[in-house]
C-alpha cells in the first residue's frame, strides 16, 4: 500500500549515475518550459505537482496546460501557443513537451504525433513527446510493478491502481504524484526497460510503453 512521503535518497543516485544531474546555479537565464498535456486534468494535476516543488525560480518557468484536445490537432495547438509565445514580450519557450495517450489517437495519428513534434525539433527550442501507450495510467503503475503484455482497458488500469494503492483510483487526482513519489525512480528504470523491449515496432504498436519518464525526470533533476 503506497504512502505520501518525501523524495526519495535513490533519486540522488539515479542522476548522479545517469549524467543527467543540472545543479539549479547552472541553469542558463531564460530557459522556458512547456508542457501541454491532451488531458484537462489528470496529466496537468500531476505536471503541476512536480512543478510547485522545485526551486522558485524554476516554478516561474514552467507553463503546464491542459487542452482536452487529440489527435495532430494536439500538436497544432501547441504550434499557436509557441508562435504566441513568440510574439509577446516574454521569453521564447525552450523546451516543449506535449502529453497524450495511444487510446485517444488512430493508429496512424498516433504515429504521425510523434513524427510532427520531432521534425519541430530545433537548436534553440526543443520538442518533447511524452506519450503513453495505452493510457497515462501506465505510468502509474509501473511505479508499484513490471508491466507486460497487451493493450489494457481504462478500467483493468483502474482496479490495478486501486489493489496497489489500497484505496480508490480517481482519474482526476490532484495528489497522485504526491502519493507515488516514493516510487518514482522504481517507475522511471521499469518506464525505461519496457520502452527498450518494445524498440524497433512503430510507435502504436509499443505496448505496453510510456515516455514520460524523460520528462518526470527532467523536471526532478532540478531539484538534486
Amino acid at each position: 500500500m503506497a504512502t505520501a512521503g518525501k523524495l526519495p535518497k535513490d533519486l540522488l543516485a539515479e542522476f548522479s549515475s545517469s549524467g543527467t544531474k543540472r545543479p539549479f546555479g547552472k541553469l542558463p537565464p531564460r530557459r522556458h518550459y512547456l508542457i501541454v498535456c491532451e488531458g484537462e486534468k489528470t496529466e496537468p494535476n500531476y505536471f503541476e505537482a512536480i512543478r510547485k516543488i522545485l526551486p522558485r525560480e524554476m516554478v516561474s518557468r514552467i507553463t503546464v496546460s491542459g487542452t482536452g484536445r487529440n489527435t495532430l490537432s494536439l500538436v497544432e495547438h501547441t504550434q499557436r501557443e509557441v508562435e504566441k509565445r513568440r510574439r509577446s514580450a516574454l521569453p521564447p519557450y525552450y523546451k516543449i513537451w506535449v502529453v497524450f495517450d495511444r487510446d485517444s489517437f488512430s493508429p496512424s495519428d498516433f504515429d504521425n504525433a510523434i513524427s510532427a513534434i520531432a521534425q519541430r525539433n530545433k537548436k534553440t527550442e526543443q520538442w518533447q513527446a511524452a506519450w503513453s501507450n495505452e493510457a497515462f495510467e501506465l505510468w502509474y503503475i509501473l511505479h508499484f510493478r513490471t508491466q507486460s503484455g497487451g493493450a489494457l482497458s481504462r478500467q483493468e488500469y483502474a482496479d490495478i491502481l486501486e489493489e496497489e494503492m489500497g484505496r480508490p483510483y480517481k482519474k482526476n487526482s490532484e495528489d497522485m504524484f504526491e502519493l507515488l513519489k516514493p516510487h518514482v525512480v522504481k517507475a522511471i528504470r521499469r518506464a525505461n526497460t519496457a520502452l527498450k523491449l518494445q524498440s524497433g515496432k512503430p510507435y502504436h504498436a509499443q505496448n505496453p510503453a510510456t515516455t514520460v519518464q524523460h520528462l518526470v525526470k527532467e523536471l526532478l533533476s532540478y531539484i538534486t
